[in-house]
């Protein structure tokens, strides 16, 4: 692959998206194993080029060390951490819905709403929902509300259908629009009768519907078709891929220290016969390419050292926002949004997303993607944490006298400081798959 090494302004003073350009903003978010595949067929393509091995005392990795030191001076990135890594240490990696998305946005919106439908579908949560409100997100990408509902309404219609919904309720509903049955009951019960319908309290719909128990009975049949997490569909059709992560962090005495595993980030030198060959120049032809070549080949090195450089910033600023959570556990995880973050490391929102896509963390408390970090929550505490601890509440609860959702929210409210009401309790409680308080008490009598 040839790579123009310069970057063009037109006269308007507008960046031209060149080649290179392009391909520098795609490295940031390969993922380790991405970026292997496209470094081989570099080696191959490309004479100029050579992988170097890296120890720990070399001068190159020496040099990595000093550009470092200016965010931690405990930081390292090491070939010497291979001892304590094993194929244990790696994990089952299912690829997300983002590309699949990606692929059928460009025939339903124009050009100049594709970055609000990238925005959209790159914070979707794990079942395939927005959390985020329309509001918020009119604000961090600068455009109006009406457009941004539009795009979402836009990605709502695509494959694989209740995607880019705001709850479950929404997403059902959306599934019922995009069928070729008759669904107006259907739809009846999903927006009128839905916490019924959620607690499977069958006989208070047919009592309260003025259709026949028949008509009832086959619109429930069709909702028990629908998919309540429609996110997971292509994840679970998919055989898994194992990977290393991109990021090591260990706890030294009170400190963790961020290790860059080369692993996943090749590292790369001039060919130092070929660098000899062009600068003989006997032969002007074979020197022009590989004039050609090197410049392409330095390019190449120089956009990897950027991309683990701008990926060391963003895991230390997640380490340090994130610190009560890797001492105490998922309980004290905080809020973290991408545009917080990106003040931080002083770059653009839009970087810290592509820095964070596909990349994984291996930590003392396990190993996390790092988009798991970025969540939205209440008071300052993420969504994650809030989940666990209403799962340790209900695990907690009284088997003969299970705790209702209303009174769950004010004994986390009251106990724990947090603002949390009936309906949000709820609407956690069903992302976990935990059953209401009726359904429980049925489970505790009869497992």
């Amino acid at each position: 692959m040839e790579l123009d090494f310069n970057l063009q302004m037109e006269q308007q003073q507008k960046l031209v998206m060149t080649p290179s350009l392009q391909m520098a903003i795609e490295l940031l978010q390969y993922s380790g194993q991405e970026l292997n595949e496209y470094v081989e067929e570099e080696l191959q393509e490309n004479p100029m080029l050579d992988r170097e091995e890296v120890n720990i005392d070399d001068h190159f990795e020496a040099r990595i060390r000093n550009q470092y030191q200016n965010f931690s001076g405990n930081n390292f990135s090491g070939e010497d951490e291979e001892r304590d890594y094993s194929f244990e240490n790696m994990v089952q990696y299912r690829p997300d819905l983002y590309e699949h998305l990606e692929n059928q946005l460009f025939e339903v919106i124009s050009p100049s709403e594709i970055s609000i439908g990238r925005y959209i579908i790159g914070n979707l949560n794990e079942s395939g929902f927005l959390e985020e409100d329309l509001d918020s997100i009119s604000k961090k990408l600068n455009e109006s509300r009406e457009k941004v509902g539009k795009v979402l309404s836009a990605v709502q219609n695509l494959d694989p259908s209740g995607i880019g919904a705001r709850d479950l309720q929404e997403s059902l509903l959306i599934q019922l629009n995009n069928s070729m049955f008759d669904t107006d009951l259907a739809e009846k019960i999903i927006r009128d009768y839905f916490e019924e319908l959620t607690e499977q309290r069958y006989e208070d719909i047919i009592s309260s519907l003025e259709e026949s128990s028949e008509d009832i009975w086959a619109a429930l049949n069709l909702i028990s078709t629908l998919d309540p997490a429609p996110g997971k569909q292509l994840t679970q059709e998919k055989e898994p891929e194992y990977i290393i992560p991109d990021i090591i962090v260990k706890e030294i005495k009170d400190d963790y220290v961020i290790i860059l595993n080369e692993k996943a980030s090749p590292t790369l030198r001039i060919n130092p016969m070929y660098f000899q060959m062009m600068k003989e120049k006997n032969d002007s032809e074979t020197a022009e390419f590989l004039e050609k070549k090197y410049k392409s080949a330095l390019w190449l090195i120089k956009s990897i050292e950027q991309r683990r450089m701008t990926v060391y910033r963003l895991s230390r600023a997640i380490v340090e926002r994130q610190k009560e959570f890797f001492d105490k556990g998922i309980e004290f995880l905080k809020t973290m949004t991408m545009d917080e973050i990106a003040e931080i490391i002083d770059m653009h929102e839009s970087t810290v997303s592509r820095a964070a896509s596909g990349k994984y963390m291996q930590t003392p408390r396990g190993l996390f993607s790092l988009k798991f970090f970025f969540s939205s929550g209440i008071n300052g505490i993420s969504s994650h944490s809030i989940k666990a601890i209403i799962r340790k509440y209900i695990e907690a609860e009284d088997p003969e006298s299970p705790l209702s959702d209303s009174k769950l929210s004010d004994l986390i409210s009251h106990n724990e400081n947090l603002d949390l009401n009936r309906r949000t309790l709820a609407k956690y409680r069903n992302e976990m798959g935990i059953a209401s308080s009726r359904k429980r008490k049925k489970k505790y009598k009869h497992p």
